[in-house]
C-alpha cells in the first residue's frame, strides 16, 4: 500500500511539474516553479533540479491569470547541488516594441521556468552528406532542420566560418533548441543557447580527408568551398574535424556578447563572473 501511494505521489509530481513521460533522445520538455530567489543577487534563483543539466537553456514564463502569460527573463542552470539548480537569468527582450514601452519585470518566486522547448528540433552539423544522413536516420524523432538554411544565412551575413554567435541565431529564428555536432569520433548534441553537451552517441565514424566538406555538409557549399577560411593559431584552417573540435573546447573565443555569450564562456573559464 505505501509503495502504491508512492506511486501515484510520484506521477502527481511529474505531471504538476511538467515533466513529460514519454522519452525523447535529447530531452524532453520540462517546467520547473522558481522556489527561491538568490539573497545575494538579482539575476539568480533556484528550481528543483530533476534531471536537468548544466548548461541546458530556457525561459521564465508568468501567468498573470488563467490564460494571459509571458516571458520574463531568458535563463540557464548554471549549478545543481542537493536537488537543487540554480539558474543565472537576464530579462526577457525579444519581443521588445519600438512603439511601446517595454515592461520592466523580473523573476519572482513561483514563476515557471520552461526548458527543451524546441529539442525536437535541430540543426545537424557533419562533414558529409553520408554522416548527415547516417546521423538523420538514427533520430528520426527529431525534425533536422537542413544545414542549407544555416550555410545561406553565412553566406548572407558575410561570415567566411560559423561562430557560437551565429548559431544562436540561427537556432532562435527557427525554433531550434539543440546543434547536434559531429566532431571527432562522436556526435555531439549541443543546447543552441550555452553549446553545453546535451548527449553524445558515438555512431558516426570519421570521415576520411578527401570527403570532408567546409564548412560542413550542405548543398551550397558542395560546389564552392572556397568561402570557408578561418586563421586559427595564425593557420588558415582548412579541416571540419580541427575548426569545429577548436570551437566547442573555446579555443575559438565566443566574442558574442549576449547573454547567452557570457554563460558560454563563465562555463569555459573565459570570465569570472557572468553579470
Amino acid at each position: 500500500m505505501k509503495d502504491l501511494k508512492f506511486i501515484k505521489y510520484s506521477f502527481f509530481l511529474l505531471c504538476f511539474f511538467g515533466i513529460s513521460l514519454f522519452a525523447s533522445p535529447f530531452g524532453n520538455k520540462i517546467i520547473v516553479p522558481i522556489i527561491e530567489l538568490d539573497q545575494d543577487s538579482e539575476h539568480y534563483a533556484y528550481v528543483p533540479a530533476f534531471d536537468l543539466k548544466v548548461g541546458e537553456s530556457g525561459e521564465i514564463v508568468r501567468w498573470f491569470d488563467s490564460e494571459h502569460s509571458g516571458i520574463v527573463a531568458k535563463a540557464a542552470v548554471i549549478e545543481i547541488q542537493n536537488g537543487r539548480a540554480k539558474v543565472a537569468f537576464e530579462p526577457f527582450v525579444g519581443l521588445e516594441q519600438t512603439a511601446f514601452p517595454t515592461p520592466i519585470l523580473m523573476p519572482q518566486k513561483n514563476d515557471e521556468v520552461i526548458f527543451r522547448s524546441f529539442n525536437d528540433r535541430a540543426f545537424l552539423i557533419a562533414p558529409t552528406q553520408d554522416i548527415y544522413e547516417k546521423v538523420k536516420n538514427a533520430y528520426p524523432e527529431i525534425v533536422w532542420l537542413h544545414p542549407d538554411l544555416f550555410a545561406a544565412y553565412l553566406m548572407d551575413i558575410g561570415h567566411t566560418a560559423p561562430v557560437k554567435g551565429d548559431f544562436r541565431k540561427i537556432c532562435t529564428q527557427y525554433a531550434a533548441g539543440i546543434i547536434y555536432l559531429v566532431n571527432l569520433n562522436e556526435g555531439q548534441a549541443l543546447d543552441c543557447q550555452t553549446f553545453r553537451p546535451v548527449k553524445k552517441d558515438y555512431i558516426t565514424g570519421r570521415a576520411p580527408i578527401e570527403d570532408r566538406m567546409l564548412p560542413f555538409f550542405s548543398r551550397i557549399g558542395r560546389g564552392n568551398q572556397e568561402w570557408f577560411s578561418y586563421l586559427f593559431n595564425d593557420i588558415k584552417t582548412q579541416d571540419y574535424y580541427v575548426y569545429f573540435d577548436a570551437l566547442v573546447k573555446g579555443e575559438i573565443r565566443d566574442e558574442d556578447a549576449t547573454f547567452f555569450g557570457r554563460i558560454t564562456n563563465y562555463f569555459l573559464n573565459g570570465v569570472k563572473d557572468i553579470f
